[in-house]
């Protein structure tokens, strides 16, 4: 593989905070790289150093950023294209999806409206194209509907829509998979699988890891360590590597615990001492310090029970669930129950209505119908996808030890608010940094430790696992795992929920389907599910045996019920009528296609207008007449 650019000597602080030091690394073409590291250690702004968004330090020797030219190969020279975490909306909530392609490429607007032949120079109606197919693959029919009107999801499919699109050959990708449901990430993976692009992922979703990663990436202690493998290689590379370090620590341990001894002698014991075994014994004081510091720490989750013995929490029945303002039905008669000790994923397409029914389960809702029952004093502790909690502008301190040493525990017990800080993988000298400075995943780690403070019956987490790393989510499978409460899970973690989960939610269709069995038992239900839809989209009735219709051999075949001869004669002049009209747009978009946009004084004046809106009118009138015809053939 041809290399596509390589970066040397990166260096770059922020305040008393090292994100990188000396790092470097390479990429290639049709690499596939999965980046990781722990949350606010310097991924997202690799990301923007390869984005030139961000600028490192300057140091000795100078940091460099090599790029392939080329050498007139396109397929082989650097073009790189960011997707980022979040949809940008502040100031373009007004933008509509269609024009949102430009507010990712400004450099073809000004063609797009001023200078079309330039605009095709650029590939632009090709990118455009493919953005606009990209968004119906992913539901979006729509396309005039603004920014401010979608959902989450929505906005992300958006972002899925332009990197997909983007003819660049290296593709970065920050999160791409937070606030999709399942379906949608299937067919995400999908088309990363089939690209020849390189790209670059980060991503807690382990199952995207697994099937798309040939290379890992790995941030650690301002360096970048290159793993060549997939990522369940680098899992087994990793545990090896664990044992190894902890082996090596015990020995050397070992001997400094000798070697200690030997030091704290009195000084005339010590007299004939050399002055190598000194030096020797200082080095191998700090080379044992240097490895404890980076084995692996342990996040520590205290997930807090409230004591309760009832066995039945919550119990719903025959529940209905109507919207006010335009009547809608989110749930039609839907029953469940949750026990103590159950571990519930809640699953369904966006916009089905799972946070609706955990706002039904908490109180905040009243069900339209139906009886809602649960046990006294209920404790339900609610993990927010917004981190709500959070005051951005309080401190760690403030905000875990409300402004004391210690930290109020639900058995009773207090920790010091540095030790349960740095529990949570923080550094000691982040306490005093204000909320507003961290990175979303270290939020999110901050967000568990101020909820996991609180007792609870039900633990509901609203998408857990966006912004969290690797190793923060595998602590919290095991602690979720281990709780004796119940928890509800709304995730979109393939691998989340089949570690946690003991029984599956599904809402789709106004109803919930209960299931007796974790998400890995449910997966091939769910995988049956979404071929039967894609099936019933496709398929088209059979043609009735006894009784025929040939289509004529230039027009499409269309299975349907016997038709009388007035109809038939309806049918015909149907397809007449838009053959004819085909022939008209044809010619009008080959008129237009032939404009020499360049000598026009004015490339908005009377001959475009016309020509662009006959070619309108021609588009609109085939569509009913295609309306029509499939009305006729009913």
């Amino acid at each position: 593989m041809a290399l596509l650019c390589s970066i040397k000597n990166i260096n770059l602080t922020f305040g008393t905070k090292t994100i990188f030091k000396n790092a470097q690394l390479s990429i290639s073409t049709g690499d596939r790289i999965g980046l990781l590291g722990l949350n606010g250690k310097g991924k997202s702004t690799l990301f923007k150093i390869l984005a030139g968004d961000v600028v490192p330090d300057h140091c000795t020797p100078p940091f460099e950023f090599n790029k392939a030219r080329g050498d007139g190969d396109d397929s082989k020279r650097f073009t790189m294209f960011y997707i980022p975490q979040e949809l940008p909306v502040e100031g373009n909530e007004n933008v509509t999806i269609r024009d949102y392609f430009f507010i990712f490429h400004p450099e073809l607007k000004d063609h797009y409206e001023n200078s079309l032949d330039e605009f095709e120079r650029l590939h632009g109606w090709d990118l455009l194209q493919d953005y606009e197919s990209y968004l119906k693959y992913f539901n979006h029919d729509d396309l005039d509907k603004t920014i401010s009107e979608l959902s989450g999801g929505e906005q992300k499919k958006i972002l899925l829509s332009l990197g997909l699109a983007s003819n660049a050959n290296l593709i970065l990708w920050d999160e791409p998979t937070n606030h999709l449901d399942i379906e949608t990430i299937k067919l995400f993976e999908d088309e990363l699988n089939s690209t020849n692009k390189a790209f670059m992922l980060i991503t807690h979703d382990r199952y995207l890891l697994s099937k798309l990663t040939k290379r890992i990436l790995a941030i650690s202690q301002g360096r970048i360590e290159n793993f060549d493998g997939s990522y369940t290689d680098y899992l087994v590379y990793l545990e090896q590597s664990e044992h190894a370090k902890q082996s090596l620590l015990t020995k050397l341990k070992n001997n400094l615990d000798r070697e200690q001894a030997w030091m704290r002698q009195g000084v005339k014991a010590r007299r004939t001492r050399s002055k190598k075994r000194v030096e020797d014994f200082n080095e191998l004081k700090d080379k044992v310090t240097q490895i404890r510091s980076e084995a692996k720490k342990t996040l520590d989750l205290s997930l807090q029970k409230s004591g309760r013995q009832t066995k039945v929490l919550v119990s719903f029945a025959d529940l209905v669930f109507q919207y006010s303002a335009d009547g809608k039905v989110l749930f039609d008669k839907i029953t469940g129950e949750i026990h103590k000790g159950n571990k519930i994923g809640l699953l369904g397409a966006n916009g089905v209505g799972k946070t609706t029914l955990l706002k039904l389960i908490k109180g905040d809702v009243v069900p339209t119908s139906g009886m809602m029952k649960t046990a006294d004093a209920l404790q339900i502790q609610y993990f927010s996808q917004k981190r709500d909690e959070l005051n951005i502008e309080m401190t760690p301190y403030q905000l875990l030890g409300d402004g004391n040493d210690f930290v109020p525990l639900p058995d009773g017990s207090k920790k010091h608010v540095h030790s349960y800080f740095e529990s949570f993988l923080f550094g000691r000298d982040d306490i005093h940094r204000p909320l507003k400075t961290f990175s979303g995943g270290e939020k999110s780690r901050l967000q568990l430790a101020y909820n996991l403070t609180k007792a609870g019956d039900i633990l509901i987490f609203d998408e857990p696992t966006n912004d969290l790393d690797l190793e923060t989510i595998q602590i919290l499978e095991e602690k979720l795992a281990e709780f004796p409460g119940a928890v509800i899970l709304i995730s979109h973690d393939r691998a989340f929920l089949s570690t946690v989960t003991t029984k599956i939610w599904l809402l789709a269709d106004q109803q919930l389907q209960n299931f007796e069995g974790g998400y890995e038992q449910v997966s091939p239900y769910l995988d049956a599910l979404e071929l039967e839809r894609e099936y019933k989209e496709k398929e088209t009735p059979p043609a009735p045996v006894a009784a025929p219709v040939a289509a004529p051999v230039a027009k499409p075949v269309v299975a349907a019920k016997p038709v009388n001869n007035k109809n038939k004669q309806k049918i015909d002049a149907a397809y007449a009528d838009i053959e004819a009209t085909e022939t008209k747009l044809k010619i009008i978009q080959e008129k237009i296609a032939g404009l020499d946009y360049t000598k026009l004084a004015d490339p908005k004046n009377a001959e475009v207008k016309i020509l662009t809106e006959a070619q309108s009118t021609l588009e609109g009138r085939i569509h009913t007449l295609y309306q029509e015809l499939e009305a006729l053939e009913k």
